[in-house]
């Protein structure tokens, strides 16, 4: 595999998530950056703009929660566990503590709490300045390399 597929994370610096071209989903998030902090965990960082807004002028939920979809497998995958897009989500439970601001940078806590042959068990946070905008589990069926 290239590093397409898997990244080096041996160290814990930030790296752009190759994104997808075209019109999917994935590719209108946008880049992102991620890093690997230890063997069970790993960060993503998310830019906010007014393309994130609800209409309380603060940060839409669904914004949020895609943010969550798009981190939540990093520790599978600076790990090498699975390559990249190699993950479905069996369950994804995301609760709402406070709102978040246009403009500040999001940051993304994802924990590996388990991890079996086929499924990856997940907990995390979004955090914005330092306060904790809202709190996610997800589990994962990891998918096998394409061919």
């Amino acid at each position: 595999m290239t590093n397409t597929f898997f990244p080096h994370c041996d160290e814990s610096h930030w790296q752009t998530m190759p994104m997808v071209a075209g019109r999917s989903f994935d590719a209108k998030m946008g880049a992102f950056e991620f890093r690997k902090v230890s063997t069970s965990n790993a960060q993503a960082r998310f830019i906010t703009n007014e393309d994130c807004r609800n209409i309380q002028h603060g940060l839409h939920g669904g914004f949020l929660a895609a943010c969550a979809e798009q981190a939540f497998y990093l520790p599978l995958y600076t790990n090498r566990c699975v390559a990249l897009g190699r993950v479905v989500t069996i369950d994804f439970n995301m609760q709402f503590l406070q709102g978040g601001e246009i403009g500040k940078d999001i940051i993304a806590d994802i924990e590996l709490l388990k991890e079996t042959g086929r499924m990856g068990f997940i907990r995390g946070t979004l955090s914005q300045g330092g306060h904790c905008l809202c709190s996610f589990n997800a589990t994962l069926r990891k998918l096998p390399p394409q061919a």
